[in-house]
């Protein structure tokens, strides 16, 4: 699905410019080329439950820290969700870079992102609910999703962490959800960027249309796009990635089907 952009050079300003996609084509694994360029973004959804029948398989994939980290969770249901989505990650990065899952070697980038080993690839983690999602670039690249929970108590953090037009849409616009939604776009911009959470959130824009922003609040010389769409009813999620992207692919994969590969 192409998705274009019109970005407009402000010099000393970052340009972030923020939509929400409907209609999300989620294709099959088996259609992929897994050929990226600097033009597109993959954008990977796993569902954990249909999943947790393969947990020795995914497991076999990891390297002996990450079997640790696993056995380290005191939940199940967090080792369980590590497992996949190490185990998955590992997979989906070997057919981009055409190697066997086991050898995918990741490191630390000069941001201190994630980053793989010789490799001119980005990817991103996030998770909520029964959802995995990876984003895969060669720009950089953030992802968040999050469950929609209507108990939660969002109002307390809204002056700390939204400006004045933010508080009023989320008052306005569906609230709940609304607030989830403008909280995954916030959430996405910080780990394409590569910074923490802290008081610039703030200032990080988060409505649909075109923003400008400075560069310290962002930390980045690049200007961005924020795609936010809908992962099932119940979960939202969005993507921040720097300009030159134009192509959104989304793909669905059930790993029942790829045991074969799990070697």
């Amino acid at each position: 699905m192409l998705e274009s952009y019109q970005i407009v050079d402000h010099t000393g300003s970052i340009e972030v410019n923020i939509r929400f996609q409907d209609a999300i084509n989620w294709q099959n694994e088996a259609e992929c080329d897994f050929n990226l360029n600097d033009q597109r973004i993959d954008i990977w959804r796993i569902k954990i439950s249909p999943n947790l029948s393969s947990l020795d398989q995914f497991f076999k994939l990891l390297k002996p820290d990450e079997m640790i980290r696993a056995r380290g969770y005191v939940q199940k249901k967090d080792a369980n969700r590590f497992v996949i989505s190490r185990g998955a990650l590992r997979w989906i990065l070997g057919k981009y870079t055409d190697q066997s899952p086991c050898d995918v070697k990741f490191v630390i980038s000069k941001n201190k992102k994630p980053a793989i080993f010789q490799q001119n690839i980005k990817y991103n983690v996030s998770h909520s609910g029964d959802w995995i999602l990876i984003a895969i670039s060669t720009n950089e690249i953030g992802i968040d999703t999050e469950e929609v929970d209507p108990m939660f108590r969002y109002k307390e953090i809204l002056g700390d962490n939204f400006n004045k037009n933010e508080i009023d849409y989320i008052a306005h616009e569906d609230s709940v959800n609304s607030f989830f939604l403008l909280w995954t776009r916030k959430e996405a911009l910080i780990k394409g960027t590569g910074q923490g959470l802290d008081d610039k959130l703030k200032y990080i824009p988060c409505l649909n249309g075109e923003h400008l922003t400075n560069q310290n609040v962002l930390t980045s010389l690049s200007n961005w796009l924020v795609n936010s769409f809908n992962v099932d009813d119940q979960n939202i999620a969005s993507v921040a990635t720097e300009a030159t992207a134009r192509v959104i692919k989304y793909w669905d994969i059930n790993f029942q089907d790829l045991l074969s590969c799990l070697k």
